[in-house]
């Protein structure tokens, strides 16, 4: 090894090896003095008989034989002809006693590459003969390669069953296969030289000069059908159409590759005409199979709602046991039924969303409560969580979007046995239409599904688990028509999974956005701020989704994995000097179960008063009791919508909202109702709470049923003047318990009006009520003024319209506050007032270098969530020029128009400037 000027080194060149066959020892040191004379690297092998020098070459490389024709034991050309037998490609210079132009002419002949006369060698021609020699060999193998090649090419281009043809820059043929020939009737010999305007009508022929020039231009592949018509035949062809490269990658013709297609052609047009008439008998099928199962389902209805009113009467054991059977095999059959009604709508194409604006979280969390019922009957936990960037209302089919999703958590929980499902829905993107594109998850730890089922599971009447043997039932067709939904909503559909351990289903879809792409935080927030709450659950996933809930609100909450880690943490804060105000537990945990933690908790002196909402996964008999005996202020089925957890965190806290500050001026205005008798059907306990104090303040006696199936039973046994029904209900929902209601109304006679009492307060949800054989409806979380004004629509006259609002104050552009707004809105106590307005002091700082920071960052979330917290501390001011600018950076902060924060921002401390001063002032003299 060497090394060169930068120090690196440089592989030396390797050493042409030689083999010298030389009997004459002198002769032989000869040759290998002019070899060191060279400037060549070399090595030198030595061999004194012919014998020796063959055997050599078997058990070394050598690149070069120098030999001597007279060996002791060869002489003559046969020696030459022995080296080549050994080695057929090995260059070979003769080394000869005698100087005669006929030998060399011999030796060549027969195969060496050159010939030295002994007399005549030196160093210079003995390195140009070798030079030479194993260069020519070099240049005699690429040529042989070549015409071997040039001569397999052209015996694999004349087997191809295609034409085959090649042609130059102008157009001349210069190459044509055999296939080409036999397929025009032409000579291969006879076109070449020739243009295709030698050969075929001019306009066919213009077209294949136009295609080559084509591909000769663009340097691309070119693929077509056409017809031919050479020589007066007509026939369809596909062609393929390449450019000819030379060494140096310039184009130098063109190439075509061509073959008769015309049967397939036929094929084709004959496959059209069969795939129309298939598409015809569809169209007939899915229309018979729609008749079919509205046909079907009449009668079926009639067998159900039968078997459900004869298990309504009294019945021996046995005779119970077979309606039982027949009204679940009757429900079987119709979901059967309905699951082929939808796909024989999607098949005939008939199948249309309805788009319209709803509330997503709220309809969601409504389609997960009776799945939460079926997942907490098979002790699984079954969460759902929205992140924060989801849109609070878009536009969309809710109801198709509950189709898929009940059916792949229905999947989930029939696929599972132990552990959990969890369903996501996260924001892939927003669209520059303000389109949000929405991706829902959902997760089970159940059986997974083998590789070779992940795709084909969703087409029609498929299942992983199948054969006669199959564990699981069903019609194969739920994901099949959820893969058709998905894609109507322009999404897509795909799973993971592993075998043993579980599996995810995804899909997307595109929903307009209709209000803010940000949740919209429920109204009231900021009586809850603040508030610390400790939140107990085994669930990991659970913990989670419901520290970010409470954390949106402004509270302070702290998480606990079991219920002794939750008494060491309640004792802690107790002890700390800070204590939690609020318990959200779960009811169901391994060791120490909900109830065991309440009643610890009730048994300790310092913490016997503390507050206890309870969340349960499912609902035994004797669990609310239970709970009622241990005064827990809350019981919530899981998964916990975030309007319902936050109705009954304001009602454990005691709380007032917003509306309670105008409803009892509202309500005066009224004349009052006559005692009522009311039916009230409502599963969650904190509505309950409420709507009971509401209607028994106004004079009301009150039923309650915490589902519909004992709502109906109630309303049955007793006589009521009334009944305010839930719409989402485990068990039976509020619109079955509804048509129930109607259908015995029939048979008995009689007509009581009924409230629909839901969150779904968007348009087509009335009209579902109605439908139903609702008379109103009232939406929730609860509003007193529309809860009595929907009741005294019944009972009374009509009451005159009142606003539900104090009229505004007149805005003042100096800045002046108020006062009377303030102090009514503290109920009249000046002291609780100034402490606000000194809080406001305090916080209004700090919540501007907050705004200064998230403004900086260009976070839009942040930004909503600081001037959204200025707008409550404002509220208590009344209406100022400030709460305007607060609003409108909050509307910058959620449209994504971050570019005027800073100018808002600048105005508002502006506002605040002149509003701290007046605030200030008054509470320094403590005087309004």
């Amino acid at each position: 090894m060497r090394a060169n000027c930068t120090g690196r080194e440089q592989p030396m060149p390797q050493p042409i090896r030689i083999l010298l066959i030389e009997d004459t020892l002198e002769d032989a040191n000869l040759v290998r003095h002019y070899l060191t004379e060279t400037e060549e690297a070399f090595t030198l092998d030595h061999a004194e008989t012919l014998a020796t020098g063959l055997e050599k070459l078997r058990t070394s490389s050598v690149d070069v034989v120098l030999l001597d024709l007279d060996l002791p034991d060869s002489e003559g050309l046969g020696t030459i002809m022995a080296i080549h037998a050994e080695s057929p490609q090995l260059p070979l210079v003769v080394l000869t006693s005698i100087a005669s132009r006929d030998l060399a002419a011999s030796v060549i002949q027969e195969g060496a590459q050159d010939c030295l006369p002994k007399t005549n060698i030196d160093s210079d021609s003995l390195n140009r003969s070798v030079r030479y020699a194993i260069e020519r060999t070099h240049r005699q193998r690429v040529e042989s390669t070549l015409e071997n090649s040039e001569a397999r090419y052209r015996g694999l281009v004349d087997s191809l069953p295609v034409c085959v043809l090649q042609k130059d820059l102008d157009g001349r043929f210069i190459f044509a296969n055999q296939a080409y020939s036999e397929f025009t009737g032409h000579d291969v010999n006879n076109i070449l030289g020739k243009t295709d305007f030698d050969l075929s009508p001019n306009d066919v022929a213009q077209k294949f000069r136009d295609d080559d020039q084509k591909v000769a231009k663009s340097g691309k592949l070119f693929r077509t059908v056409e017809v031919n018509t050479t020589d007066g035949k007509t026939a369809w062809v596909e062609v393929i159409k390449s450019p000819i490269r030379d060494a140096h990658d310039e184009i130098v013709g063109t190439q075509a590759i061509f073959w008769d297609v015309t049967e397939r052609q036929m094929a084709v047009e004959a496959l059209t005409r069969a795939k129309e008439a298939a598409e015809d008998a569809s169209r007939a099928k899915s229309e018979f199979l729609a008749n079919m199962s509205h046909e079907i389902r009449t009668p079926l209805n009639a067998v159900i709602g039968m078997a459900e009113l004869l298990l309504d009467t009294k019945l021996t054991s046995t005779q119970r046991d077979y309606l039982k059977m027949i009204l679940e095999s009757g429900e079987s059959l119709l979901s059967v039924i309905n699951d082929i009604l939808d796909f024989s709508k999607i098949e005939a194409g008939k199948l249309d969303l309805i788009s319209k604006s709803f509330d997503l979280r709220e309809t969601v969390g409504d389609m997960m409560k009776p799945l939460g019922v079926r997942a907490g009957t098979n002790h699984l936990e079954l969460t759902c969580h929205f992140d924060s960037a989801v849109p609070a209302v878009v536009e969309g089919d809710a109801h198709r979007l509950r189709q898929i999703v009940v059916n792949l958590v229905g999947n989930a929980i029939k696929f599972t046995e132990v552990g959990e499902i969890d369903f996501d829905v996260s924001v892939d993107s927003i669209t520059t239409e303000n389109e949000a594109i929405l991706h829902f998850k959902v997760r089970d730890t159940g059986i997974g599904i083998p590789a070779d089922k992940r795709q084909t599971i969703f087409e029609a009447f498929e299942q992983a688990d199948s054969g006669s043997t199959r564990q699981y039932g069903g019609t194969g067709l739920g994901l099949a028509i959820c893969a058709r939904l998905v894609d109507l909503m322009d999404g897509h559909i795909w799973v993971e999974s592993t075998l043993g351990q579980g599996s995810t289903f995804h899909f997307t879809g595109r929903f307009p956005i209709k209000e803010s792409n940000l949740a919209a935080r429920p109204e009231g927030t900021n009586r809850v701020q603040g508030t610390r709450v400790l939140i107990v659950d085994d669930n990991a996933t659970n913990r989670i989704i419901l520290d970010e809930i409470v954390r949106s609100w402004g509270m302070r909450p702290l998480l606990a994995a079991d219920a002794d880690e939750g008494l060491m943490l309640l004792q802690e804060a107790h002890s700390a000097g800070d204590p939690f105000t609020l318990l959200l537990t779960d009811f169901e945990m391994p060791g120490k179960n909900g109830l065991e933690l309440i009643q610890a908790i009730r048994d300790m002196p310092d913490l016997k008063n503390m507050l206890i909402t309870v969340l349960s996964s499912s609902e035994r008999p004797t669990t609310r009791s239970q709970c009622d005996a241990l005064d827990v202020s809350g019981f919530l089925m899981k998964p916990v919508k975030q309007s319902e957890l936050f109705d009954a965190i304001v009602v454990a806290l005691g709380v007032e909202l917003p509306e309670s500050e105008t409803h009892d001026s509202h309500l005066k205005d009224h004349e009052k109702l006559r005692p009522l008798k009311i039916l009230l059907a409502e599963d969650n306990l904190a509505n309950q709470r409420l709507a009971i104090a509401l209607l028994e303040k106004w004079g009301h006696s009150v039923t309650l049923a915490v589902n519909g199936k004992l709502a109906v039973e109630t309303w049955r046994n007793d006589t009521f003047d009334l009944v305010i029904m839930d719409i989402q209900m485990p068990e039976m929902d509020g619109l079955e318990a509804t048509r129930r209601i109607r259908n015995l109304e029939r048979i008995r006679g009689g007509h009581i009006p009924i409230v629909a009492m839901t969150a779904h307060a968007l348009a087509g949800d009335r009209e579902k009520c109605l439908e139903a054989g609702m008379d109103g409806y009232t939406s929730k979380p609860l509003r007193i003024h529309e809860l009595y004004d929907t009741i005294a629509g019944f009972f009374g006259d009509q009451p005159t319209s009142v606003s539900t609002e104090s009229s505004p104050s007149i805005i003042a552009t100096d800045g002046t506050i108020d006062w009377s707004h303030a102090l009514h809105s503290c109920d009249g106590d000046r002291t609780l007032l100034l402490d606000l307005l000194q809080i406001f002091l305090d916080e209004t700082p700090l919540l501007l270098k907050r705004l200064d920071e998230t403004i900086a960052a260009n976070d839009g979330d942040a930004t909503y969530r600081t001037a959204h917290t200025i707008t409550g501390s404002l509220r208590i001011l009344g209406p100022t020029p400030a709460n305007e600018v607060v609003r409108k950076l909050e509307q910058a902060a959620t449209s994504g128009s971050m570019q005027e924060a800073p100018a808002l921002l600048a105005e508002l401390r502006q506002r605040l400037d002149i509003l701290t001063k007046k605030a200030a002032e008054t509470v320094a003299k403590k005087h309004f």
